[in-house]
């Protein structure tokens, strides 16, 4: 969405170009500063009526245009090296997005920059250009910012009319992978540990990049642990410390553009400061770095990830997270859906260029994806029998939020989210899930015939993104697993335990625009150096955070686990009711937070879990205080 200042902006622009087509002036006409010959109209007849020829010159990149109205693709270029002479010819009466696809950029195996002249990037060629030849000159990319500038205004070209800003990631790229629900789901293999004592399991990952076939005939070029997006799972237990000793093999500069340190956090856990995976605390290439997690935490379903600082969203578009799922005997016990019927599910949007590369703009207002992965596979089929399955869902998608629901409308049970089992069971319809939120649900197939499919849907998608994964019943088996009546017994904070309250407001940056940071929190961008809470060991606190943009954030709290007091005042519902690290804060609305600080001090962060927020500063510093 949209703040008041970019309305603003779009609206001066409009006006701006609307004066443009009224004068008509001459795109480069006779007298042209510089002795530039770009931007020059030809004479009427050249083209074919009712179509322009776009044209211009790009230093090796392809050159695409895109109808704004459909999203479909209109013309390219095609690709050389050095300096490429483009021309196509469009239909006039439309609006046009023009992008340069780049390949090798910084390392980046495709990367896409969309063609701005000052804000504006969508551009409509009248009827006034029929027949005509528009010359954009060179099109220079600016491979830093992620846009590019042709030599000439092509506002001021009779006939070309500026039509506002897109952000959106055009359907010019790969798409859905053909007909979905083809492919068999891929499921994380459990890592087995390199070595085992009477309290520890440790584990040797190797962080690099690999091929990997996400595309069927297509080889996607991925950066992973061991290899794998998703990783290796970790499973531990409670009590039993475990050992993840990563091994950076990344180059120095890997996909995405983004530098090969990496700085490891396991999302949700409880961990000393040390541990943690502070954004700066990063492990260079070629370098191995031990993380020890105690384990000393209610049973929960957590994941690790990269968290390097300024480049976590790349990192993790291009592949490095986990599943890392903790488990208990009392958990054990409660005869849950266990074993080939306790299935881990990532759920990621992502953008793939015609080759089945990765393609990342890196927009700062949040990455998202015209495709559906589940556990790496594009909208994936799971053969079930017909009894209960445990589903533990992970939204793993850099911004986008999903609205999860089954295609026949039947309910589905959640046992808990981010920090474990609810009191008991709640059974819903449809579940939202913001980036990093997840859920722990049962789904009962048993009124299913053999035969017979439902579709796991995302109520807030459309077309390509509408459907996640489909299951098929194709078995009867004998279930012996149970739903329970109650689950866990929920230690219930009160306010009347908390012995402060703290207000953070997470806002868009005022210089966000003019090259500063484009998100902060009261008022600040991230500093590593700057403590912005210092709450003290052992003590409950409130914390409110206040969203005064127009677009949610996902809000997550490192150290520990918290209770939702209220969400616009309102109690929570009942399936976000027990323990979570992570909260969706609406648009300019406001949420309050109760939690303890237990056992660890030092420093922590809190951030918006839109990966490219927190990449551009929307995080703080907080320090537990002995």
């Amino acid at each position: 969405m949209r703040t008041p200042a970019e309305t603003y902006r779009k609206m001066r622009y409009l006006l701006f170009a609307l004066t443009l087509s009224i004068a008509l002036a001459a795109c480069g006409g006779g007298g042209t500063s510089g002795g530039s010959s770009g931007g020059q109209i030809s004479p009427v007849g050249q083209g074919t009526p009712g179509s322009a020829v776009v044209q211009g010159k790009v230093s090796g990149p392809v050159f695409i245009a895109v109808d704004n109205d459909t999203n479909l693709e209109a013309g390219r270029s095609t690709s050389a090296s050095g300096l490429t002479t483009f021309s196509m010819t469009l239909p006039t009466g439309k609006s046009y997005m023009f992008y340069l696809s780049y390949n090798g950029v910084m390392g980046n195996p495709s990367r896409v920059f969309p063609v701005y002249m000052g804000m504006t990037n969508v551009f409509r060629i009248t009827s006034d250009a029929n027949g005509q030849t528009i010359d954009l000159g060179l099109v220079n990319p600016d491979l830093t910012g992620g846009t590019s500038t042709p030599a000439n205004n092509i506002m001021e070209c009779p006939g070309v009319m500026a039509g506002g800003e897109n952000r959106s990631i055009p359907p010019f790229l790969f798409g859905p992978g053909g007909t979905p629900f083809t492919q068999a789901l891929y499921i994380p293999p459990v890592l087995t540990p390199a070595s085992m004592t009477s309290t520890t399991d440790s584990y040797d990952l190797a962080i690099r990049e690999a091929d990997v076939e996400i595309i069927p005939g297509k080889l996607t070029r991925i950066m992973g642990f061991n290899g794998l997006t998703p990783g290796p799972t970790i499973r531990a237990r409670v009590g039993r410390q475990v050992v993840m000793s990563h091994t950076n093999g990344l180059p120095v500069t890997t996909l995405g553009g983004a530098p090969g340190d990496v700085a490891i956090h396991l999302h949700g856990g409880h961990v000393p400061s040390s541990e943690d995976g502070f954004p700066t605390d990063s492990v260079k290439p070629g370098a191995t770095r031990s993380y020890t997690y105690p384990n000393n935490q209610l049973p929960a379903t957590l994941w690790y990830h990269d968290h390097l600082m300024g480049y976590t969203g790349p990192h993790v578009w291009f592949g490095m997270a986990g599943f890392y799922i903790l488990t208990d005997d009392y958990e054990d016990s409660l005869g849950l859906p266990g074993g080939a019927y306790e299935i881990p599910l990532a759920i990621q949007d992502r953008n793939f260029d015609s080759n089945g590369k990765l393609v990342y703009t890196g927009n700062r207002n949040g990455e998202t994806g015209n495709t559906i992965l589940v556990n790496g596979t594009i909208q994936p089929n799971l053969k079930v029998a017909s009894r209960k399955y445990r589903f533990r869902v992970l939204n793993g998608s850099n911004m986008r939020k999903y609205r999860i629901a089954l295609s026949n409308g039947q309910p589905f049970h959640m046992l808990g989210m981010e920090g474990g089992l609810l009191p008991a069971p709640v059974t819903v319809t449809s579940l939202v899930l913001a980036s990093a939120e997840r859920a722990d649900i049962v789904v009962d197939f048993s009124s299913l015939p053999v035969g017979s499919s439902v579709v796991l849907q995302n109520s807030l998608g459309s077309g390509s993104t509408a459907n996640i994964m489909r299951f098929d019943v194709d078995r009867v088996e004998t279930d012996t697993s149970q739903l329970p009546l109650t689950l866990r017994p929920l230690e219930k904070l009160s306010a009347a335990q908390a012995v402060r309250t703290r207000s953070f407001t997470f806002s868009g940056g005022m210089m966000g625009m003019m090259g500063g940071a484009p998100w902060v929190i009261n008022g600040k961008p991230f500093d590593p150096n700057r403590v912005d809470a210092d709450p003290k060991l052992g003590t409950v606190e409130i914390w409110e955070f206040r969203n005064m943009s127009m677009m949610d954030h996902p809000a997550h709290l490192h150290q520990t686990m918290f209770q939702i007091l209220d969400i616009n005042g309102y109690p929570p519902p009942p399936t976000h009711a027990g323990w979570k690290d992570t909260v969706n804060v609406p648009a300019m609305g406001t949420v309050r937070i109760i939690m303890r600080f237990a056992d660890y001090a030092g420093r922590y962060v809190l951030h918006c879990h839109v990966l490219e927020h927190e990449d551009n500063a929307m995080m703080a510093r907080f320090d537990v205080v002995p």
